[in-house]
């Protein structure tokens, strides 16, 4: 959605371009060989499947605290999926950086 004031206006975002990525693979640079990501439990000292991963906080001391998606869909975010217009900017303002992924806003539904 997007606010205007008390004026709130649902929308979705879309992509407007499309990546046309040349996928490398990572080798070992001495023999070929593909080089593999793996997922590694430190506690039972043993690889797990991708669904036995979560997510999970890393508080100060290092201990980490388990988070499901429904914890964090009840998390007080008011503007979880709105954008508030505050202003505008003349359009030589703005950094081309920002331009690196061109989307374009249009009707919700």
């Amino acid at each position: 959605m997007i606010q205007f004031g008390l004026v709130v206006l649902p929308v979705q975002l879309f992509s407007a371009t499309e990546e046309h990525k040349v996928r490398l693979r990572e080798i070992h640079a001495v023999d070929g060989g593909r080089v593999q990501h793996r997922r590694f439990c430190e506690v039972e000292d043993r690889e797990i499947g991708y669904e036995e991963v979560g997510r999970g906080w890393e508080l100060p001391d290092g201990q980490l605290v388990p988070l499901t998606d429904e914890d964090l869909e009840r998390l007080p975010l008011a503007t979880r999926h709105v954008v508030e217009v505050l202003g505008f900017v003349p359009g030589q303002d703005i950094d081309p950086i920002s331009y690196s992924r061109p989307y374009y806003v249009g009707p919700a539904g």
